[in-house]
């Protein structure tokens, strides 16, 4: 199905939900509130089906006050669910097990399941937000055009690019991500009140959280993997969570002749990892031997029942293999 007929089929819904994956990431938020922005500019009823509520340095985005993890199935007469950036139906950030009508896939994950009854599937969009833009303006949208209702869903896909695509230095980026940025700009999106938030907004216990993290790095397997390990009451002395991670394993690429940054996350029933690399490791394949998944430079995977030791053993026997 193309985008235009996935644009038609949406406008035609009575009453649309909209969600992403679990733990939502910067481009999940963003897709999912430009998305919600636009179809409330055309006078669509829908809302933001979530588990999880909005990190703090997203929560500039308009409509990011209603997700609080208190809407997690399904609203009664909903006839369309649309599900952005997720790549498998067990990573949905909602119960849809008794969800009868339609689910809508888009992504631009290459091992993305297919799992929707519609599937969309661009795995050369740096981030999903590239799909939405095009999605949002075949609806109607104009982007040339600089109102209230176009900055507050430019922005939404701006910040989506900028975190998916780490600032624009990942190797996603193309002609085309700058063209919608460029775009973006015309209408007077405000890029340094995004990087500010983004960046430049951290509580001091989370400065202080991160300096804890890197003081405990480890350099391994020949200087070429930074390993950061995280337990459940690594964050307790500062009276907060570890939450969202991407800001601590993103120093570990900073380092000479670091190629991957393997990070541990001891949750209640397992361990959770986040791996990032520089240039040559496919982080994505080592995702995928846990049923994980992701980018090529930049994935996730849980192992449940395993202690941190058990978790950091076998993925790193699966680092070491590809480095």
């Amino acid at each position: 199905m193309t985008l235009s007929q996935i644009a038609n089929l949406i406008l035609e819904g009575k009453k649309i939900g909209i969600t992403y994956h679990v733990s939502p990431d910067g481009d999940a938020v963003g897709s999912v509130l430009a998305l919600l922005n636009a179809l409330r500019s055309l006078n669509k009823e829908c809302y933001v089906i979530s588990k999880d509520s909005v990190s703090d340095n997203l929560k500039y985005l308009k409509g990011s006050d209603e997700i609080i993890g208190d809407i997690t199935e399904a609203k009664d007469e909903t006839d369309i669910i649309v599900v952005l950036d997720c790549g498998n139906l067990d990573r949905v950030s909602a119960n849809l097990e008794e969800f009868t009508g339609k689910i809508i896939n888009i992504d631009h994950h290459l091992s993305n399941d297919k799992y929707g009854d519609i599937n969309y599937i661009d795995s050369k969009a740096a981030a999903t937000a590239e799909i939405i833009f095009e999605l949002v303006n075949i609806m109607g949208i104009d982007f040339s055009i600089e109102n209230d209702i176009t900055k507050d869903i430019g922005t939404c896909i701006y910040t989506s690019i900028v975190t998916d695509t780490g600032g624009f230095r990942h190797s996603n980026v193309t002609d085309r991500t700058h063209n919608i940025c460029s775009t973006l700009k015309k209408i007077n999106v405000n890029n340094t009140f995004i990087y500010q938030s983004l960046f430049d907004n951290k509580e001091f216990n989370r400065i202080k959280i991160i300096g804890k993290a890197l003081s405990k790095m480890e350099l391994i397997l020949g200087g070429k993997v930074a390993l950061i390990e995280l337990n459940k009451t690594f964050a307790d002395e500062f009276g907060g969570e570890i939450g969202d991670t991407s800001d601590i394993i993103s120093y570990g690429l900073q380092i000479k002749g670091v190629e991957v940054t393997l990070l541990l996350k001891e949750v209640e029933d397992g361990v959770k990892a986040s791996l990032r690399a520089k240039s040559y490791v496919d982080v994505r394949k080592i995702a995928e031997v846990f049923g994980g998944g992701g980018h090529v430079r930049a994935s996730g995977l849980k192992i449940k029942n395993v202690s941190m030791e058990e978790a950091k053993y076998e993925i790193l026997n699966e680092i070491q293999k590809e480095l």
